[in-house]
Order: C-alpha cells, then sequence, then structure tokens
C-alpha cells in the first residue's frame, strides 16, 4: 500500500471502531514498519484535534477521553514478564473496555475478545502490505 492507501485503510478501521462504540486493534510489525504511523492515521481520523505520538517511553499516551495508545515493546525486555503482570502493572486491562479506543504495539500474546489484528509487513520495495484480522 502506498501512503493515501494507507491513510483510506485507517479511516475505514476508525469507521468501523466508531460503530462498534471503540475497540481494541493489536499492531503486529518489525521495527520501523510503520505501526505509530498507521495509529496516528487511526487517532486522527476519529478525533482531528489529536497529536498522537510515539507512547515507545510514556509505554500509554492518551490521546482523547477514551482513546489510548499503548506500545509494549520496552515491556517484553524482560523475559521472565508474564502477560498478566504487563496488563496489570500498567493498568491496560482497565482501559480496554467498551467506548474506548485501545491501540496496542508490540502486544506479543496479548489476547482480547472481538480485538482486531493488524500485521503490517515492508515489501521489498518498500511498500507496506497490511493484514486485518477480526
Amino acid at each position: 500500500m502506498n501512503r493515501q492507501e494507507t491513510q483510506t485503510l485507517a479511516q475505514q478501521l476508525a469507521h468501523r471502531l466508531q460503530q462498534s462504540n471503540g475497540g481494541v486493534v493489536l499492531l503486529h510489525g518489525a521495527m520501523g514498519a510503520g505501526k505509530t504511523t498507521f495509529v496516528g492515521d487511526v487517532v486522527r481520523a476519529l478525533c482531528p484535534d489529536a497529536m498522537p505520538a510515539s507512547p515507545t517511553f510514556t509505554i500509554i499516551n492518551q490521546y482523547a477521553e477514551n482513546i489510548f495508545h499503548a506500545d509494549l515493546y520496552r515491556l517484553w525486555e524482560n523475559e521472565n514478564q508474564t502477560i498478566d503482570a504487563v496488563m496489570q502493572g500498567i493498568g491496560l486491562a482497565d482501559l480496554c473496555v467498551p467506548g474506548n479506543y485501545v491501540f496496542i504495539e508490540w502486544p506479543n500474546d496479548l489476547h482480547f475478545p472481538g480485538a482486531i489484528k493488524i500485521i503490517i509487513q515492508v515489501k521489498e520495495d518498500g511498500e507496506r502490505e497490511f493484514t486485518v484480522i477480526g
């Protein structure tokens, strides 16, 4: 997908989430695949005044009363870290409720009923390939 197609997909996802009264989106992809950029596109479609930024160091960013963006990359550095410890330790479980929009980068093995899983792969020509599951 080129940049315009990616933005169109983001707008479609935002509309789908609005129709569902929020939801959880799990983003998978290599470093630099475009996960944060894609989340930014979706967030701006949901809340045009939002200023999305990478939550790599803050772990969770909040862009509006009910829009959250988590980057769990640094939390998985400890191989002994359990999914429950991650979810409870940062309060992520409390955010994943109806009416909230929650985007999670580097979710590893986290599972949420009804979550949308997006896998982003970078092709040799630099274009992104998006697979949407759920």
